[in-house]
């Protein structure tokens, strides 16, 4: 790398440090934010998808709904928001974050004829927020757009009128202005009755606000190692100036496709922070240096030792590892997954072993992902339903004495084994067959002898949909 190169990660890194953290937010808003005509809005709607993008940031951020249907934000609208029990509901909460969604409602007629007291009343219901003894920062959303008139609702008042007063609020009281309408202007088709979005539609609202929360429009974990550290600010530094859309992270209006200043201040915002997969359901690192508890990063799943495995605090291929001895030594956890509940995807670094010898298993079920007891090939025990009722086997030798990565991932149409990132046996599948039963690693499912894991286990990653490595 270039002098120069190495004084800018330098300057960066002395100079910036990350501000962003979870919060719990309340959703204010009309019956686009409740989720009317979405199914099963309380996964789909806007909220609850603006959780699901903000969790990887830090599984603590909390989103919840306080919409109503028709609700406006005049006080002398047919049905002003903040006579409402979501809107003292959404006080009680003492949010950190409001994002309040109003306006569509109030370009009905009945209700735009007291349109001089819009500026007032929305401004009103802004300090009411912010005099809450939480102090939360308040954003306003431009409305969605309206591609029909419906219900009274007139596109014609939320373009000309209403979105240029929502200007004004956001210069007035000095809030920021989140463009909704922009974002969904060419999104008609997303918007069934022409007012409500779908579920796909709500996905482009949360993306939205998800992008102006947090200050990037994706994670700036690039290599997927959970931090943001000096290896996610060299793929930027590498890439300064060019048009790389993959990493142009800064949200509108800053976002240009090219990486810039903008986005290596983006990054910053979470300099040395762990992010996180959503989707990973429980994850061992087997890092630790002594005691009898293999601990599960996502909290839940702590694995105890039995027999008396070795702890091998610089022997992984990711920093420590397990060494289990082949005789009784195994990790038994509490996770009862069951197989034909839904996709998941099972990842392990492995070395050693024999034929036989299993690698994670399910007490009174199958034997997940194992060395072939004749061969030693990769291969999992997991079978159909219907007429598939044969386990998967590869050609690949994983007891060779060399460190592999294996995997197993089973999606609603197939089985995929893996070695070291890449497919190395397939089919197509009925549903599993299903079973219960918690899961071991280094053992077979019946812990019969020859079925323990002789070598090295390091990494362990369960998730629950199907991945690609």
């Amino acid at each position: 790398m270039k002098a120069g190169t190495w004084f800018l990660v330098a300057l960066v890194v002395c100079g910036l440090s990350g501000t962003a953290a979870a919060k719990l937010v309340a959703c204010v808003g009309d019956s686009i934010t409740y989720g009317a005509g979405i199914s099963d809005r309380l996964k789909n709607g806007y909220p609850a998808q603006l959780q699901q993008l903000l969790r990887p940031y830090d599984r603590n951020w909390e989103v919840r709904n306080f919409g109503v249907s028709g609700a406006t934000l005049l006080r002398r609208g047919d049905l002003p928001y903040i006579r409402q029990s979501a809107y003292t509901d959404a006080q009680a909460c003492n949010p950190d974050l409001v994002i309040i969604k109003l306006g569509t409602n109030d370009s009905k007629p009945q209700n735009w004829q007291y349109k001089a007291d819009f500026v007032a009343d929305y401004g009103a219901l802004i300090d009411a927020f912010r005099a809450l003894p939480s102090r939360p920062q308040v954003w306003i959303c431009k409305p969605v757009p309206a591609f029909v008139v419906a219900w009274g609702i007139t596109p014609a008042v939320i373009q000309d009128e209403i979105l240029p007063l929502i200007e004004q609020i956001g210069r007035e009281k000095d809030v920021p202005v989140i463009d909704l309408y922009t974002a969904l202007l060419d999104a008609g088709h997303l918007f069934p009755d022409g007012i409500h979005p779908n579920a796909a539609g709500a996905g482009v609202m949360a993306e939205t606000i998800a992008a102006c929360l947090l200050g990037v429009r994706f994670r700036p974990d690039f290599n997927d190692d959970w931090q943001v550290d000096l290896d996610d600010l060299l793929v930027l530094i590498e890439h300064w100036g060019q048009a790389e859309p993959a990493l142009d992270l800064a949200p509108v209006p800053f976002g240009d496709g090219v990486v810039d200043a903008n986005d290596l201040a983006a990054l910053m915002e979470y300099w040395q922070r762990e992010l996180y997969d959503p989707a990973l359901l429980a994850y061992w690192q087997l890092d630790e240096a002594a005691g009898t508890v293999a601990h599960d990063r996502m909290g839940a799943h702590d694995a105890n030792l039995v027999g008396e495995p070795l702890w091998q605090p610089q022997g992984g291929w990711i920093d420590g590892a397990i060494l289990l001895d082949g005789l009784d030594d195994a990790l038994l956890t509490p996770l009862d997954l069951n197989p034909a509940g839904s996709p998941f995807s099972i990842f392990a670094w492995v070395k050693g072993g024999a034929a036989g010898q299993v690698i994670l298993s399910q007490q009174g079920g199958a034997n997940w992902l194992m060395a072939d007891a004749v061969t030693g090939v990769l291969m999992t025990g997991l079978k159909g339903g219907g007429r598939l009722r044969s386990a998967l086997s590869s050609a690949a030798i994983i007891a060779d004495g060399q460190w592999h990565r294996v995997g197993l991932v089973c999606s609603t149409t197939r089985r995929t084994l893996y070695l070291d990132d890449v497919p190395v046996a397939e089919d197509s599948q009925a549903i599993l067959v299903g079973s219960s039963g918690a899961l071991s690693i280094g053992c077979g499912e019946d812990l019969a002898a020859g079925s323990f894991w002789s070598g090295l286990i390091d990494d362990v990653r369960l998730y629950h949909r199907a991945v690609q490595p």
